[in-house]
């Protein structure tokens, strides 16, 4: 007579906590790349207009280390928390070894953890990823045949999930593409630094105590010609950015500075205000833009 080896809710959960600190940290190692390359600019202040690019340029590359994040049963249904309890992912029905297709199936429905963790409580050999991929999770077997790696299946398994990824993060990629073409786009040959020397110097004369300035002026922009682009980075030797009232305070100090010598509707630009410190930064960025209230 066979008896069917079950497994209990303490064992399944502590499998699945794991599983989430193993693979987030294999996942988070595919993120370093960009997050370093984040990291290395974080307390750079320039004129460059903000973006919401958190990982730089390498986000597509962090997408692999999630993609193995949702295939982490594909190798004979044993993730690294499962091997370390004594656990596999078979088929339900037949009890033997799970394809990685099979695991892919089931480990994507980690998306939903909150629900699969009640799940499981209720049912340890079986939540809802494995009810929809034929699926359980038994005490591993050292007599159960364990078959070779199918490096194709889990190939396949990687771009599927790599794929989920990717789409799962085009209306992100869809927010910063509407993001940049709002951006203005200044004329590089208009440069006008004798400008933007008059425009210190009355930051200079009027608020020097209390900060200094940097400008950029372009005396035309792409989208009209008629405008110039204004970008005034403003370091204070105060911390007016840690509460909304100070910045008000210091914003009614400077803008009015900025349109005696701009005035309103004669340029588009931004105001950066920086209270840098040795191991921390504050930022506050004031777009203007007066074409929006057109």
């Amino acid at each position: 007579m066979t008896i069917e080896l079950k497994t209990n809710a303490g064992t399944r959960i502590g499998s699945m906590v794991l599983d989430h600190i193993a693979m987030t940290f294999i996942a988070m190692i595919f993120f370093i790349p960009g997050m370093v390359s984040r990291f290395s600019t974080a307390f750079e202040v320039t004129h460059e207009q903000s973006n919401i690019d958190i990982f730089g340029g390498l986000s597509y590359v962090g997408l692999i280390g999630l993609a193995i994040y949702f295939c982490k049963d594909c190798i004979n249904g044993r993730s690294i928390g499962k091997r370390a309890l004594k656990l596999q992912v078979v088929e339900n029905l037949s009890g033997n070894v799970a394809s990685p297709i099979r695991c892919f199936i089931r480990d994507i429905f980690c998306v939903i953890w909150p629900i699969e963790v009640i799940v499981t409580l209720a049912n340890p050999s079986r939540r809802i990823g494995d009810m929809v991929a034929g699926t359980k999770v038994v005490p591993f077997d050292p007599e159960l045949e364990q078959p070779k790696s199918n490096f194709g299946q889990i190939g396949l398994a990687l771009i599927l999930a790599y794929g989920i990824m990717f789409l799962l993060m085009l209306p992100f990629e869809s927010l910063k593409s509407k993001l940049k073409s709002n951006q203005v786009t200044y004329i590089e040959s208009s440069l006008n630094e004798q400008t933007a020397n008059e425009t210190e110097q009355i930051f200079k004369d009027s608020l020097s105590e209390h900060l200094t300035s940097d400008v950029l002026i372009y005396d035309q922009i792409e989208q009209n010609k008629d405008l110039k682009y204004v970008s005034v980075i403003l370091r204070l030797k105060e911390n007016y950015l840690e509460n909304d009232d100070n910045y008000e305070q210091i914003k009614s100090a400077t803008v009015p500075l900025l349109l005696t010598k701009f005035p309103e509707g004669t340029f588009v630009g931004q105001i950066k205000y920086i209270y840098q410190q040795p191991r921390s930064i504050h930022t506050r960025t004031l777009s203007l833009d007066w074409r929006k209230k057109e």
